[in-house]
């Protein structure tokens, strides 16, 4: 498989900054291709820091975003929606000044957003309408964006592989795909190699993540149907490990993660480079 190796940093908390840049010659030493950054406010001047810095130690990057409730895209709320627009054109321009190909995340609706019902046709709707616009943005200047398809406890609109399907088709734009997290479909999907076959057009970026979130291999992931799937469909791309732990109380708490499910940030990310290349 012709795949690059990456680590998201939200391991590490949600601020990420230039005083993290021991970590990525750390993560350049354990030969990783590179590192996937959240794009969270940090000013341009820390943004290129850091990307200078990747470039020194030969990282490519990737970036991820949030959505919070004030610029939620299925909001009611039409003064909102518009911020939902401001604020995800805002992080593909950090995508840019950092160096990323990608915007990844929950992009279609804030986090934990719920209304107690299933999505409507019009918080649908309303969700495309804004992709589509950011999408062409972001295809003016060069980025793709990722539509991680999050399980029921952080999401009502997308959950499943085949409705992130849905939402991409309709979009209707090349740099617009889905991004699919071994976590969420191991909760969501049906058999990995069907979940992913019935993707392999419009799939674009790949998390590998524990069902515990902790060190891969070491919960119930069925990492042998992913990777054989990854393999049948000819996935070319992005294989970037997820990891969460209880060092950034903010961060814990947006991902209800109570315990550290590993013995250290080191072990999650030397081991898992392993782990990955082992079943290359």
């Amino acid at each position: 498989m012709n795949v690059r190796i990456g680590m998201n940093m939200l391991l590490w908390g949600i601020e990420i900054s230039p005083r993290h840049i021991p970590v990525f010659e750390e993560l350049a030493a354990a030969g990783y291709d590179g590192v996937e950054i959240p794009v969270v406010g940090q000013t341009s001047a820390d943004l290129k820091t850091m990307a200078a810095a990747c470039d020194d130690l030969g990282l490519a990057r990737t970036a991820s975003a949030f959505v919070g409730a004030d610029t939620n895209p299925v909001s009611p709320d039409s003064r909102v929606r518009a911020a939902a627009v401001d604020n995800l054109k805002k992080g593909i321009d950090d995508c840019c000044v950092i160096g990323a190909d990608r915007l990844i995340g929950g992009l279609y609706q804030a986090h934990k957003y719920f209304t107690g019902s299933a999505a409507t046709e019009q918080e649908w709707q309303w969700s495309a309408e804004y992709l589509r616009t950011c999408g062409e943005y972001a295809q003016r200047a060069g980025i793709q964006l990722g539509l991680e398809c999050l399980n029921r406890f952080e999401a009502f609109l997308i959950n499943s592989s085949a409705q992130c399907r849905q939402m991409v088709e309709q979009v209707g734009l090349p740099n617009v795909g889905v991004h699919y997290d071994t976590h969420h479909a191991n909760i969501e999907d049906p058999e990995p190699r069907q979940a992913l076959f019935e993707i392999r057009n419009v799939v674009n970026h790949i998390h590998l993540s524990e069902s515990h979130r902790g060190t891969l291999g070491t919960g119930q992931v069925d990492w042998d149907a992913n990777f054989a799937g990854l393999r049948e469909i000819g996935y070319e791309g992005w294989l970037v490990i997820e990891a969460f732990g209880t060092g950034d109380p903010a961060l814990a708490a947006a991902a209800n993660v109570w315990r550290n499910a590993f013995a250290s940030r080191e072990e999650v990310y030397r081991s898992g480079i392993e782990f990955i290349r082992a079943r290359l």
